[in-house]
């Protein structure tokens, strides 16, 4: 996704539901919602966020990383989307990922249980977004209208 693309994206997102978007790390358990997202570049805390949706009753479960001396995000147990952002590197744009888990461990049972269906859905709603408004390249692969122009200019897309 280039920065246009991304830019809808988001905005899709946004009309669509209650969006937080949450950085990868915080210094404590609270994980104060992002006001604006960085230039990406190679440091992953420009680049890696998750992305909630208020409307899901499940809470995020976070996690304290002593090697880091940070708090982390369980993406397993949390009903949350992984957002690895593209960035650009010489003329080469790196892709961009989004993926989520949707099972959790419920502790009462000791089980893996399904998370709400409302957050499935929340996520095909993206992953249908991006299949309408964007170009299918290989198999899991999608290119958006800004990512394109990128490559027609000369970039190269990996």
């Amino acid at each position: 996704m280039s920065k246009e693309d991304e830019g809808a994206f988001l905005q899709y997102l946004r009309s669509s539901g209650d969006l937080v978007i949450l950085p990868a790390t915080s210094s404590s358990s609270d994980f104060p919602p992002v006001a604006a997202l960085p230039e990406p570049s190679e440091d992953e805390a420009t680049r890696k966020f998750w992305l909630r949706n208020r409307a899901v009753s499940l809470p995020i479960v976070t996690e304290f990383v002593p090697e880091k001396n940070c708090f982390v995000i369980d993406g397993f147990q949390s009903p949350v989307v992984e957002l690895l952002r593209s960035w650009t590197v010489s003329h080469m744009m790196l892709g961009g990922v989004i993926r989520a888990d949707m099972n959790y461990l419920d502790n009462g049972k000791q089980d893996l249980v399904p998370k709400p269906v409302e957050f499935k859905d929340w996520f095909d709603s993206m992953q249908n977004w991006i299949r309408r408004n964007f170009k299918h390249l290989t198999l899991l692969t999608y290119v958006g209208p800004g990512a394109q122009k990128f490559r027609e200019q000369g970039g190269f897309l990996h």
